[in-house]
C-alpha cells in the first residue's frame, strides 16, 4: 500500500499569493497570524504584500524575524514564546529552507511546550517506522509556507533540519508538513546567482535520490522526472538572466517543489544528505544501475548501451555545473 503525503493545499502559480491567502479568511476563518521570516527579508519588505493582504482580510498579525542562517533550536524556542504571547491561529513562514524548517519546530513547541526535543529528533532510517509517536500538529495553528528560494522543497516536506549546541539534527515526521504551500515565483525573482545555483542543484539531488530510492513508486517517479526535466531546461537561463526570465524562475520554483514532494515520499534516510553542487558532484562520480538509465532516457539521452547512457547522464550533470560557472 502506498499513499502520497503532501500539504492539504499546494498553490503553483506566479502571483498566486493573494488568492491563496484569501482562504485564510474565507475558508478557515483565521483571526491572528504570526509571520515568521528572517531579518533580511523583513527589512527588504518581502512581507509587506502579505501584511497588506492580511490587513484586507481583517486578520491581526505580528512578525518574528530572529531566524539564523543555520536554523537553530534557540530561535525556534524564542519564536514559540512569541507565539504563546500572541496566540496565533495561523503561522505564515516566508523565506528559504531555514525559515520554513524553524517555523515547523516553532509550531510544535507552541502547541506542545512540554515536548522533549531529543524525542522529536530521534534518528531512524525510515520515516514511516518511528518508535516514538510524534505529537499531532494543527491543534492551535495552521502552518502556511511561502518559499522565497527554489531549493530544498521544505514547503512540502516532513523534514526540519535544525541545530542545537553545535549538533545538527534532522527532525522528520509527516506531522511537520505545512498545511498550505504557496509557490509564488514573484518571491523568487531576485535570487543572486550563487543561491540560484545552490538551490537548483539541491532540487536536482533531491529528485535523483527520490527516483533511485528503494521506496520510490510510480507516484514519486513522475514528480522526480518532471523536476529534473525542468532543472536541465531552465536552470541555465535562470542563472544567466535572473529576473529577466520570469518563466525560468517559475519553472525552477515548480521543479523544487516537485522534487521536494518526491523526496518526502520516497527517500527513507533522513540524515547525511549533501545539498547543492557538492551533493551533485558526490553522486555523479559513482552513479550506476538501471534506475539511472531510466533517468538518462527521461532527460533526453538516447543510447542502446546502458553503461553509456549512465555516463552520458553524469556528463549532462557535469555540463550543467560548468554552464553555471562552477569548475
Amino acid at each position: 500500500m502506498f499513499w502520497l503525503r503532501v500539504p492539504q493545499k499546494v498553490y503553483f502559480k506566479k502571483g498566486c499569493m493573494p488568492v491563496a491567502l484569501d482562504e485564510l479568511g474565507a475558508v478557515y476563518n483565521k483571526k491572528k497570524a504570526l509571520i515568521v521570516t528572517d531579518s533580511f527579508l523583513y527589512k527588504e519588505g518581502y512581507i509587506k504584500p502579505i501584511e497588506e493582504k492580511l490587513n484586507a482580510l481583517g486578520i491581526q498579525h505580528t512578525s518574528f524575524f530572529n531566524i539564523q542562517a543555520e536554523p537553530a533550536l534557540v530561535s525556534a524556542k524564542e519564536g514559540a514564546k512569541a507565539a504563546a504571547l500572541f496566540e496565533p491561529d495561523v503561522i505564515i513562514a516566508v523565506g528559504g529552507g531555514s525559515v520554513i524548517d524553524t517555523s515547523k519546530i516553532i509550531r510544535v513547541l507552541y502547541e506542545y511546550p512540554e515536548a522533549d526535543f531529543a524525542d522529536l529528533a530521534s534518528r531512524f532510517n525510515d520515516i514511516r517506522k518511528r518508535e516514538e509517536l510524534f505529537p499531532k500538529t494543527g491543534i492551535k495553528a495552521h502552518l502556511v509556507a511561502i518559499p522565497t528560494s527554489s531549493g530544498t522543497g521544505s514547503e512540502v516536506s516532513p523534514f526540519a533540519v535544525i541545530t542545537d549546541e553545535g549538533v545538527t539534527y534532522t527532525v522528520a515526521d509527516y506531522q511537520l508538513l505545512p498545511d498550505i504551500a504557496v509557490i509564488d515565483a514573484d518571491f523568487m525573482m531576485v535570487q543572486p546567482k550563487e543561491l540560484t545555483v545552490s538551490a537548483g542543484f539541491t532540487a536536482l539531488v533531491h529528485a535523483v535520490q527520490a527516483y533511485v530510492s528503494d521506496s520510490a513508486s510510480d507516484y514519486t517517479d513522475g514528480f522526480a522526472i518532471k523536476a529534473l526535466q525542468n532543472i536541465f531546461a531552465y536552470l541555465p537561463s535562470a542563472y544567466e538572466k535572473g529576473a529577466d526570465d520570469p518563466i525560468a524562475r517559475e519553472k525552477l520554483s515548480e521543479a523544487s517543489t516537485m522534487a521536494g514532494i518526491a523526496f518526502a515520499n520516497a527517500y527513507d534516510k533522513t540524515s547525511g544528505i549533501a545539498y547543492g553542487v557538492k551533493g551533485a558532484k558526490d553522486f555523479v562520480s559513482s552513479i550506476s544501475g538501471k534506475r539511472y538509465v531510466e533517468l538518462a532516457k527521461a532527460v533526453g539521452i538516447e543510447s542502446n548501451n546502458d553503461a553509456q547512457a549512465v555516463e552520458l547522464f553524469a556528463a549532462k550533470i557535469n555540463e550543467l555545473i560548468k554552464i553555471c560557472g562552477i569548475a
